[in-house]
Parts: C-alpha cells; structure tokens; sequence
C-alpha cells in the first residue's frame, strides 16, 4: 500500500516538474511567504498534487523543525516526489537562484553603490515583495480563518505569546501535542457519532 501510494506521488510530479517549480520559487521575491504562494499555486492550484490541508500541514510542520521553514518544505516535497534524488534537486533548484543573485548583487553593490540605482530599491522591489507576502497570506489564510478549533488554537497561541511572553517553541510544541492527541480523538469520536447516526 505505501509503495503504491509512493509510485502514485512520484508520478503527479516529475523530477524535471521539481527543479522548474523549486526554481521559481527560489527565484519568488518576498522571502518565505513569497516562495510559499509560488508553491501553493503550483503544487496546490495548477497541478492539484497536494491538497490544500495537506500544504498546511506540511507548512505547519516545516515551521517546528530546526532549519529553515522553505528548506524543510523543499525536503518534503523532494522526498515526497522523487525520493533522495528528489530531495537534491528540490533544494538545488530552491538555492540556485539565491546564490547566483547574492554573488551578482555583491559584485553590483560594489561597483554601483555610490549610483542612484540603489536608491530606486525601496520604492521598486519593496513594494512589489509585499504584495506577494500580502496575497500569499491572505490566500493561505482564507481557508483557516473560519470559526474552528484550528482558530481558536491559534488565537490562543497568538495570546499566550504576546501577553504572557511564553517561548514560541514551547507553545508550538505544545500545539502539536493537543492537535495530534487531544484533536486526533475528538475527530474519531465524531466520525464515529456521525457513522453510527446514518446507519
């Protein structure tokens, strides 16, 4: 069963599919909510690969572990899709553009920062990157703001972490444990309930 089920991921997204799409998300200006729209509208939207539950899911999780949220996305996805192999092109196709921008824009910063070039940035790119941040929030966000126990976890979080100043990763840790205990045996009960109602 889980061979099929890894055969029938591998074929929703080709290995060539995984460096061009990791690749426009490494190119995506905005930081992480930008890279996160760029895979949303791929992997979600267009190709259907993933469901939306499924990408906040995977989201949620990259947030917990220790290293970057989009290289812990270009992991699951590359593993998910391609195995190991998949994994090495995701995360060198999400780094290529990175790279090769920063070293081009050292080079440029070293021989134009006395120019006015560099004064266009704030009232050009700036802009432009909040934008795609602002519609990837709202996007991700339209789906979770609805009246759930998923909102009020995160209204509570959200308040345990501005006024009482808890650790995030405290608070993170301890949201995953209610969802994956607590939640997990609500959800059976109710299916439960609701399949003993239609017989």
């Amino acid at each position: 069963m889980k061979k099929q089920q890894s055969e029938r991921d591998s074929t929703l997204v080709t290995r060539g599919e995984l460096f061009s799409i990791f690749l426009k998300a490494g190119l995506a200006f905005g930081g992480g909510l930008g890279i996160l729209a760029v895979l949303e509208e791929e992997l979600v939207s267009q190709r259907q690969a993933v469901s939306k539950d499924e990408f906040l899911t995977i989201y949620g999780i990259g947030r917990i572990v220790p290293s970057g949220t989009m290289t812990a996305l270009a992991v699951a996805y590359g593993y998910k899709f391609g195995g190991l192999s998949g994994t090495v092109i995701a995360l060198t196709a999400l780094s290529l553009p990175v790279f090769i921008l920063t070293i081009a824009l050292t080079i440029a910063y070293h021989y134009l920062r006395h120019s006015r070039l560099f004064d266009l940035l704030p009232v050009t790119i700036m802009p432009a990157a909040l934008a795609l941040i602002v519609i990837a929030a709202l996007k991700l966000g339209k789906d979770v703001f609805r009246p759930s126990r998923e909102l009020l976890i995160a209204c509570a979080a959200f308040a345990l972490a501005l006024f009482l100043r808890l650790n995030p990763a405290l608070i993170l840790l301890v949201g995953g444990a209610l969802g994956a205990f607590i939640l997990q045996k609500v959800e059976k009960k109710n299916q439960t309930e609701s399949k003993g109602s239609n017989k």
